[in-house]
């Protein structure tokens, strides 16, 4: 650690600076020092204890406190760390950051009106924080704010053109909002600056999919088990694309493999019994329509099925 005072090298156990003579364990700059070493090397808890007896010491030391509530914001404790970080505004040399976190500790809270009114007294201060906005959009998204919230993540897209988590949250808004076209440029971008972005990759299917842009959708799923191979999501989303574009033999390979993922996903069992009664392979279908009513014995749509198969005369399979 370093002396607060003349910034000598010192060890963590010295009572004062070799160089300057400073007291380091009683004076709040100093406690503070220890603590911020403490902290950068994950020790937590013994971080927060230095600080809050610095800001005891001297209880307008705004750094001190700004750094507890960083320590309360890391353990969870957000009510406190909310509490400090006000405690800190009253004399921050540096409000911003002070603000930033604010908001986001009253985000994590699930008070967005709070978390609004710190990330929008934090661009007063700093208009040029890509990831202010970025939070700012959240809050207002969370809120159901769409208008506000695309104008936030606009915003923050102009600062930062490669900010991807704003621009796939930015395609989730238009999404929201039934602009599919715009949805799919928005992720089409996101895919652009990240190829990897499993998320926006599903996404952009997902869009493309409600366009009836089929074989588009089919790519865009498929690449996404590319770089996700477990994302089960995206294999139950394969076999639905397939199966609208009338491939069942390629929609029931996606349906199994989904099903190899989760066992228990009703909905891929009840596709496979579909296709299978749409291929007129009646025993098939009754084998996997009794593998959703093991899942789930009231769901509706498997009951409908097996009305259907019961008046086309598909006998039960042995055994069940």
């Amino acid at each position: 650690m370093r002396c607060h005072r003349c910034k000598a090298t010192v060890s963590a156990q010295a009572r004062f600076c070799d160089q300057c003579g400073a007291r380091l364990k009683s004076d709040a700059e100093g406690l503070h020092e220890r603590a911020l070493d403490l902290y950068h090397h994950g020790k937590i808890d013994e971080a927060l204890a230095l600080w809050e007896e610095a800001v005891a010491l001297q209880p307008a030391f705004s750094l001190g406190h700004y750094y507890r509530g960083m320590a309360l914001y890391d353990r969870g404790e957000l009510t406190e760390a909310i509490a400090a970080f006000r405690q800190a505004l009253a004399d921050a040399e540096e409000p911003f950051r002070v603000l930033f976190k604010l908001g986001m500790a009253q985000y994590g809270l699930g008070d967005l009106a709070g978390s609004i009114d710190s990330f929008g007294k934090a661009l007063n201060i700093n208009p040029a924080s890509a990831e202010t906005h970025y939070r700012l959009g959240l809050a207002y998204l969370r809120r159901s704010d769409l208008e506000r919230a695309r104008t936030a993540l606009n915003e923050a897209i102009r600062i930062n053109p490669k900010y991807t988590r704003a621009l796939f949250i930015l395609g989730m808004v238009y999404s929201q909002q039934g602009e599919n076209s715009q949805a799919i440029e928005q992720f089409r971008r996101v895919v652009e600056v990240s190829p990897a972005y499993t998320a926006a990759l599903f996404e952009l299917g997902m869009a493309l999919y409600r366009e009836l842009r089929l074989e588009a959708a089919i790519e865009a799923f498929a690449q996404a088990i590319d770089h996700s191979p477990r994302f089960a999501p995206a294999r139950f989303m394969l076999g639905e694309a397939r199966r609208k574009a009338l491939d069942l033999d390629g929609a029931i390979a996606a349906y199994r493999e989904a099903l190899d993922l989760n066992p228990k996903d009703l909905d891929s069992w009840l596709r496979l019994a579909e296709c299978r009664l749409q291929q007129g392979r009646h025993a098939e279908a009754r084998q996997a329509l009794d593998q959703a009513l093991a899942v789930q014995p009231d769901s509706p749509d498997a009951l409908s099925l097996q009305r259907l198969l019961d008046e086309q005369g598909s006998p039960p399979v042995a055994g069940n």
